[in-house]
């Protein structure tokens, strides 16, 4: 068994080593791959009903583009430290006050990972209805794809490089195949005229699409540890969170407005194209859960530094299915996006300890002197969580995009805490 199980990722707790480390192309199509999905066609589809084709593209577009801007700071962190964002946050908040923090990313990305194992579960069960006539229990689909998603999880972030080599490409095609078909009984003219019935809803349209994406861009370390260098970062940022969310949204406006419907296995189905939204949904699935699965592993393996990385893995991949498979997925989501206005605060605090207050050293003979808890990052990290939460509950936003509000304005309090509460231990100097 050990023979075997040498071959599984342990990198969660150490750095990447350099011969590790892939090409920014590599890390950009991975996150590529992860906006590559059936919610996100979906959302292509709902802001087209409201803007119309060119209103979409220009929301889509200076989404983003704010998107892939915020998301190369955290990136450079990840790829000049070596380390998973939760190693990153154990130096921010102390060896204790992070298993806080990070016990609650681990439990929203193994919540998402179960709420789209029942999603991916109950639109195989619709496939292999249209394609067969055969319904196999919903279960048992949700049951064997976790397990493949699982098996490519245990050998880490190569293997998922991989999977997005292959499935990336082909899911481009596919869409641009959807695409193109759906134009056989109209013409780019009527789609590009087509006005939405409400184009006041620009602003929330581009809240939407950074909201949805936020939780991936400030937990970017986790993939760009990978990146070579400075420069990687920028070109995955931009490949994935840029180009990859703007043509992941756009492909899914012109067969929803030329069928009239909005939910991407629908008009494929209507376009006669259920081996294509078939390939679509397992590939786009696979690729997204298998990040979601590998990010949660990386969060609890810092709580448990004692458990074997791949055991952890089995375990987290386990419990997600069990409950995508009972079906409390359904009675989750509420409480995931609740989890979800942790995030930014976290972000904002480990990006300004970085780049403004230079605690840029993470080498790991440092783990012993950390303080159990890092008072300053944890009162910030509340009174910014407030914040997020009461801007999410009363949809009051100063930009109208509450999670960048709370990006912004945890970073001020964050170093107002400093200056009350200074760090225990200085960390200037060189990475690692």
């Amino acid at each position: 068994m050990s023979e075997f199980t040498e071959y599984f990722d342990e990198s969660a707790r150490v750095p990447v080593r350099e011969d590790e480390t892939v090409s920014g192309w590599s890390v950009g199509i991975v996150i590529f791959g992860i906006c590559l999905t059936l919610p996100t066609l979906y959302t292509g589809a709902i802001t087209a009903e409201q803007l119309g084709f060119i209103g979409t593209a220009k929301a889509v577009g200076l989404a983003s583009l704010v998107l892939s801007i915020m998301s190369i700071p955290a990136a450079i962190v990840g790829a000049e430290t070596r380390l998973s964002s939760y190693l990153i946050i154990e130096f921010v908040f102390g060896r204790r006050g992070s298993d806080f923090v990070n016990a609650l990313l681990g439990l929203t990305l193994l919540g998402w990972f179960a709420v789209t194992a029942g999603f991916f579960g109950e639109t195989l069960a619709i496939a292999f209805e249209e394609m067969f006539a055969v319904s196999p229990p919903t279960w048992l689909l949700t049951l064997i794809s976790s397990v493949l998603i699982l098996i490519t999880t245990i050998f880490g972030f190569k293997a998922i490089d991989r999977l997005a080599l292959f499935a990336v490409p082909l899911l481009i095609l596919f869409l641009l195949y959807v695409s193109n078909l759906s134009l056989a009984d109209s013409s780019w003219e009527t789609v590009l005229s087509t006005d939405g019935s409400n184009p006041t809803y620009f602003s929330t349209a581009v809240s939407t699409v950074i909201g949805s994406l936020i939780v991936g861009v400030v937990l970017m370390p986790d993939l760009s540890r990978y990146a070579r260098s400075v420069k990687d970062c920028v070109s995955a940022s931009v490949l994935g969170n840029g180009v990859g969310n703007c043509f992941s949204m756009l492909m899914g406006v012109a067969p929803a407005i030329v069928t009239g419907l909005l939910d991407p296995m629908a008009y494929m189905i209507a376009l006669g194209l259920v081996g294509s939204a078939f390939v679509i949904l397992v590939f786009a699935t696979w690729t997204t859960n298998s990040v979601n699965l590998y990010s949660t592993t990386l969060a609890v393996a810092i709580i448990k530094p004692k458990i074997p990385e791949w055991k952890l893995t089995v375990a987290c991949g386990v419990i997600g299915t069990a409950l995508a498979m009972i079906g409390i997925t359904d009675y989750f989501i509420g409480f995931l996006e609740w989890l979800g206005v942790i995030v930014p605060p976290v972000a904002s605090i480990y990006l300004t300890d970085y780049f403004v207050l230079k605690q840029k050293n993470y080498s790991l003979t440092l783990q012993d002197s950390l303080p159990d808890y890092d008072r300053a990052a944890i009162v910030a990290w509340v009174i910014g969580t407030a914040i997020s939460a009461f801007t999410f509950v009363s949809e009051f936003s100063l930009s109208t995009i509450p999670t960048l509000d709370a990006l912004v304005i945890t970073a001020p309090i964050y170093l107002i805490c400093r200056r009350l509460w200074p760090a225990k231990l200085q960390r200037s100097g060189v990475v690692n």
